[in-house]
């Protein structure tokens, strides 16, 4: 081991003296490598929260990334979805539409009909 020489400020002495008389260490110098020791070991936890800080960080971003990709296909499938429902609606009002112009047809009588057939059928044709 080597020797160093340390200027402390009293508060700092105090303290040193403090943690010597706690880890029953047998001299400042031996309560100066605890210190170093105690730092070591804060370090090595820091370095090791931190990444797993990092880990943590990396899938919170994949499951970003994920949730943002099945966003974008339950968009998809509700715009597929709409457009289906518009598709129906113009459907149904066909297909009333048709039976509304089966149902005159049948209540018409023989001459209206035929002036249908010859003009085409007015929607808004009474007999």
């Amino acid at each position: 081991m080597k020797k160093v020489t340390v200027s402390l400020e009293e508060a700092q002495l105090e303290r040193l003296e403090e943690i010597q008389q706690d880890g029953d260490a047998n001299s400042r110098s031996e309560a100066v490598r605890r210190l170093f020791a105690q730092y070591d070991q804060l370090q090595e936890k820091y370095e090791n929260s931190v990444q797993q800080y990092e880990n943590e960080l990396e899938e919170l971003e994949e499951e970003i990334s994920s949730l943002q990709t099945e966003l974008e296909q339950e968009r998809e499938k509700t715009k597929r979805i709409l457009q289906q429902r518009e598709e129906n609606t113009e459907l149904v009002k066909y297909v009333e539409q048709e039976r509304t112009h089966e149902q005159r047809w049948r209540e018409a009588g023989i001459g209206t009909r035929l002036k249908w057939r010859l003009f085409g059928m007015d929607t808004d044709d009474d007999e």
